[in-house]
């Protein structure tokens, strides 16, 4: 694990001058929240598309499971939820 100080570069855009500091803790602080926020964002971005996944496959299930439906209906509930059915039986 690096045990240096995080720090921030900073360029005058003017001159040209680069400056390096070590980050205040305001913005070690803000760092850290927005590394928290971003990480929760992702976690919750991929428990939904998961349960999107397992409604999907439910319904595609379902759907399988009642050959007596219609096909033209069958299909227009795979189209509407994006799923994919096996062929009825011949």
């Amino acid at each position: 694990m690096n045990t240096e100080p995080p720090i921030a570069i900073e360029i005058n855009c003017e001159t040209g001058v680069e400056t390096v500091r070590p980050l205040t803790a305001e913005e070690i602080a803000q760092r850290t929240a927005d590394m928290a926020r971003a990480e929760a964002e992702r976690a919750e971005k991929e428990a939904k598309e998961a349960t999107e996944l397992a409604e999907r496959t439910a319904l595609a299930t379902w759907i399988a499971g009642h050959p007596d439906l219609p096909e033209a209906a069958r299909n227009a509930l795979a189209r509407a939820t994006g799923v994919t059915l096996p062929a009825l039986p011949a």
